[in-house]
C-alpha cells in the first residue's frame, strides 16, 4: 500500500512539474520568462572600414530555449520618396551572423565575443542621423529577445578633407541625410555657398558612396535662377537649374585638402 501511495505521490509530482514546465514555455514564447539579452560595444571610436568588437550578455529565462541564429543587423533612419514628399524609413545596411543553433538553458549566463569590420558605406553619425546595432535572437514560436545599440561613427580622414575643401572653396555644409532609393542608400553632404559673388548656386547636394578605393558620389549642381518670374519658375519646377553629374576621388588625391579643393574648383566652375 505505502509503495503504491508513493507511486502515486511521484507520478502526481512529475505531471505537476511537467505541467510546470510547459506552462513556463508557454509563457516564455510569449516572452515572459524568456531568455534576455544585452549587447556591449566595446570599440569607442568608430570608423567605417575599421573593426567594431563586443560581447553579447544572454541570460537565460525559467526555462531552456533553443536559438536558431544570433545576429547583429546593422540599421539606420533614411530619407525616401512617397508621393510628392519624403517619408523616414528604417533600412538595414548590413547583417553579421555571430552564431548558428545553440541551446541556452534555464537562468544560464552565455557570454559571446564578436568582432567584424564595419562596413565602408556605414554612414556617419552626423547632424540628426541615427545609426543602430540590432542584436536578433532567433527562436521558433517565440518573441524575439532584442537589444538595440546606438553608434556614434566618425568620417574616416579622407571623407573629413573632401568636406574641409568645400569650406576652403566657400561653401558651407547645410545637412547631411541618408537617402534610400530603388533598393539602394547613400549618404546625401548638401553645400550651400557663404556668399553668391563667386558661387552662383543655391546648393551643392554629393551623394556619397565610399569603398576601400576612395570616394565615388552622384553630384546634383542646383543653380541659382538667372531669371526671375515665369521664366524662372519654369526652369525650378522642370529641372532645368539643376544639372547632375557623378565624380570620383581615389584615396591617394584624398590626402591633400588643397589638392581636392584644386579639382573641385575646376568640375565646379564648369556650371557656374
Amino acid at each position: 500500500m505505502l509503495k503504491t501511495t508513493n507511486l502515486l505521490y511521484t507520478i502526481t509530482e512529475s505531471i505537476h512539474i511537467w505541467r510546470d514546465t510547459m506552462f513556463k514555455k508557454v509563457l516564455a514564447r510569449l516572452g515572459i520568462g524568456a531568455a534576455t539579452v544585452n549587447t556591449i560595444i566595446h570599440t569607442r571610436d568608430l570608423y567605417p572600414g575599421n573593426k567594431i568588437e563586443g560581447v553579447i550578455e544572454i541570460e537565460g529565462g525559467s526555462v531552456a530555449q533553443d536559438i536558431n541564429y544570433i545576429a547583429l543587423k546593422l540599421k539606420a533612419y533614411a530619407k525616401k520618396k512617397s508621393g510628392d514628399g519624403e517619408v523616414s524609413v528604417k533600412i538595414q545596411l548590413h547583417e553579421e551572423l555571430v552564431t548558428g543553433k545553440m541551446t541556452v538553458q534555464a537562468n544560464e549566463h552565455l557570454s559571446i565575443p564578436f568582432s567584424f569590420i564595419l562596413p565602408y558605406y556605414a554612414p556617419i553619425t552626423i547632424g540628426h542621423g541615427k545609426v543602430w546595432i540590432e542584436t536578433d535572437l532567433d527562436m521558433d514560436l517565440s518573441v524575439d529577445p532584442t537589444d538595440v545599440d546606438y553608434l556614434k561613427i566618425h568620417a574616416h580622414e579622407e571623407l573629413s578633407n573632401f568636406v574641409e575643401a568645400f569650406n576652403l572653396l566657400g561653401f558651407r555644409l547645410r545637412q547631411v541625410e541618408v537617402e534610400a532609393q530603388n533598393g539602394r542608400f547613400y549618404q546625401e553632404w548638401e553645400f550651400v555657398p557663404n556668399s553668391k559673388r563667386e558661387w552662383r548656386f543655391d546648393e551643392i547636394e554629393c551623394m556619397i558612396e565610399p569603398n576601400k578605393d576612395g570616394l565615388f558620389m552622384r553630384v546634383a549642381v542646383d543653380k541659382a535662377g538667372l531669371h526671375r518670374g515665369l521664366t524662372g519658375f519654369l526652369q525650378e519646377s522642370l529641372g532645368l537649374d539643376e544639372k547632375k553629374t557623378a565624380l570620383s576621388f581615389s584615396n591617394e588625391q584624398l590626402k591633400d585638402t588643397h589638392s581636392i579643393a584644386k579639382t573641385l574648383r575646376q568640375f565646379l566652375q564648369q556650371y557656374n
